[in-house]
């Protein structure tokens, strides 16, 4: 089972374990860089795509996915925009994001990604977030422009705005499936993890 879940983000591994994925469910690994947190839905199965703006990321998940699983359709996994998602409205049930909005340029550039997101999952699907957020950070950081800081730990980074978030929430009916919550690191980094649901 450790050697399945490798390395899973334990957020992720989480929201597993209360069952909210379960096989049946259609996922998307959206960002999913080299795969990692697709790892145990490959290697048992699951019906799960994967996408990523980065050709040598695609490439090193098919190599992975080969050791994995070689009954698995490497198709599934390919490079696309996370502002442009090449799929239909409704058509996913759980939306992986981990480490990936945090690259935002700005504002604007994030809520497309985010809408694009919530676009393609399933009325009653969770969209599950994790990326830097301003919440005990933003006075140790430097403010570069709109919701952009340079961070202590040496990085630039969109800074997730909670009101803003919650805001789009409005916007696109989503609700809170589990409690906003954030890991402060050092007072160099802090990581929000976001569980939304969309509502039918």
């Amino acid at each position: 089972m450790i050697k399945e879940i490798g390395n899973m983000d334990i957020y992720l591994l989480d929201q597993l374990m209360k069952r909210r994925i379960a096989p049946g469910t259609k996922i998307l690994d959206a960002g999913c860089g080299i795969g990692r947190n697709s790892e145990f839905f490959i290697r048992n199965n699951f019906d799960i795509f994967g996408i990523d703006l980065k050709e040598e990321a695609i490439q090193k998940a098919k190599e992975q996915i080969v050791l994995w699983n070689t009954n698995f359709d490497l198709e599934r996994f390919f490079i696309a925009n996370l502002i442009a998602i090449p799929f239909p409205d409704n058509e996913f049930d759980f939306i992986i994001s981990s480490a990936v909005l945090h690259f935002s340029k700005d504002r604007a550039h994030f809520r497309k990604m985010f809408e694009e997101l919530v676009r393609v999952l399933n009325p009653g699907g969770i969209l599950f977030i994790r990326m830097t957020t301003k919440h005990t950070l933003a006075h140790l950081s430097q403010h570069l422009h709109d919701d952009i800081y340079h961070i202590p730990d040496g990085s630039t980074r969109y800074l997730l705005d909670v009101d803003y978030l919650k805001d789009l929430m409005i916007k696109n009916k989503l609700s809170f499936a589990d409690p906003f919550k954030t890991v402060n690191v050092a007072d160099v980094r802090t990581m929000a993890v976001v569980v939304l649901r969309k509502q039918g």
